[in-house]
């Protein structure tokens, strides 16, 4: 039995391309609408692990492989699932796509963490933020200072009230969900006047690529808020070398 911790788009698509594969499979998803994005025949477990929730599920599911395909800023559940597949003894598989390459664009200003990317806004006047939620605290308080936000957000009712509550208007919020073309990243760049943008470095699952190309196509900077300093045990980048580090351990 497999479990993927499918935190990004990426990681819906492994889990139902195992299951097509024949292989035993369990995705994880934190909320109800990621699990609405998977195919019916993967099965399917909604919720955060709790501090012994993840060691319980893998003993009682007979797990004997967990691929992490958690999103890369997602750094607690990745820590808690190489820790707990090393005292269980369970292959853990960290898979992720390359991340895009910084020289892509000269116009990227790299920033060590959320509040260092603040800091940097503020030299701006209109910046939009496609961080997701989670950290837009960080950054509200730029409006006191003058400068206007203009952030991109998933379509659902807990995050859009949480951008109210932090002061965002509606005309400042674009609720939507991706994945974003440069073509479409260009058109709301440009159109509402931006003159920076912040992003998670969070390479082609977050839509970087596209993002870096609009951002270029304007000559606008790109605020880039490095990744979590984090060190995988293993490390792979496509199906073939996942089927290969599985080996006879993959659950059939």
């Amino acid at each position: 039995m497999i479990l993927v911790l499918a935190g990004t788009k990426d990681g819906r698509l492994l889990a139902e391309k195992l299951s097509s594969m024949g292989f035993e499979v369990f995705a994880s998803v934190v909320t109800d609408y990621g699990g609405q994005l998977l195919g019916e025949r993967v099965r399917v477990r909604i919720g955060p692990f709790g501090d012994t929730g993840l060691r319980e599920f893998i003993a009682r599911r007979g797990i004997r492989v967990v691929v992490d395909a958690t999103h890369p800023f997602a750094k607690d559940i990745s820590l808690k699932a190489i820790e707990v597949t090393r005292q269980m003894g369970v292959k853990y598989i960290r898979y992720e796509r390359k991340e895009s390459a910084r020289e892509y664009y000269t116009g990227v200003i790299m920033a060590r963490d959320f509040e260092d990317a603040a800091q940097k806004a503020a030299e701006f006047h209109t910046i939009f933020l496609t961080i997701g939620s989670r950290n837009l605290e960080k950054f509200a308080g730029l409006k006191g200072m003058g400068k206007k936000l203009v952030v991109r957000v998933l379509p659902t009712s807990e995050v859009l009230k949480k951008c109210e509550q932090l002061g965002f208007s509606p005309g400042e919020i674009i609720a939507a969900r991706g994945p974003f073309s440069a073509e479409m990243n260009y058109l709301m760049f440009r159109d509402y006047g931006i003159d920076a943008v912040v992003s998670k470095e969070s390479g082609p699952e977050g839509g970087v690529p596209e993002k870096l190309e609009a951002a270029r196509r304007l000559g606008i900077p790109v605020i880039l808020i490095q990744r979590p300093p984090l060190v995988y045990p293993v490390v792979v980048n496509n199906m073939e070398d996942l089927l290969k580090e599985m080996g006879n351990d993959d659950g059939s």
